[in-house]
């Protein structure tokens, strides 16, 4: 029986990871189970958000069950742009990364370009998740041909 989209919000409002990633998968996917094959649900994928964004430093996998779900839902990158302004953690940027590793218009691979760039000084990143922005800019340079400035 498939829950309710409320229900679902009220689950990952709640939820409290773990120090075991693998513990936070499992329930995270428990969770997540309910909202795949549902209408693009803007409230669940903020709440998504909201939840990396209480716990920067949480192990949510790699990617993950967050991270497929919101893959799979229209419209998850502008919410992802809104978290990265926010709080930074190394999810988010590694999500941006992943973006920027599909094919781009220009104007959209600048612009993410641009947010994981602000990330390396965002006053609420931890210097783990600058140092790993950094990396991820570098390879995005390395793919263009050309050295990041």
């Amino acid at each position: 029986m498939t829950r309710i989209v409320e229900d679902i919000i009220a689950a990952l409002q709640a939820f409290e990871p773990s120090a075991d990633e693998s513990d936070n998968v499992h329930r995270l996917n428990e969770i997540c189970t309910g909202l795949q094959g549902t209408a693009p649900n803007a409230p669940a994928m903020a709440a998504i958000f909201a939840l990396v964004e209480r716990f920067p430093a949480a192990e949510f996998g790699t990617p993950g069950p967050l991270v497929h779900l919101l893959e799979t839902l229209p419209g998850y990158d502008a919410l992802l742009a809104g978290s990265l302004l926010r709080q930074p953690t190394d999810l988010t940027t590694w999500m941006a990364n992943r973006l920027l590793n599909t094919s781009q218009p220009r104007e959209e691979r600048l612009a993410w370009l641009q947010r994981l760039t602000q990330v390396t000084t965002h006053p609420l990143a931890a210097p783990a998740v600058r140092e790993s922005t950094i990396r991820f800019l570098d390879f995005q340079a390395s793919r263009s041909g050309r050295a990041r400035s």
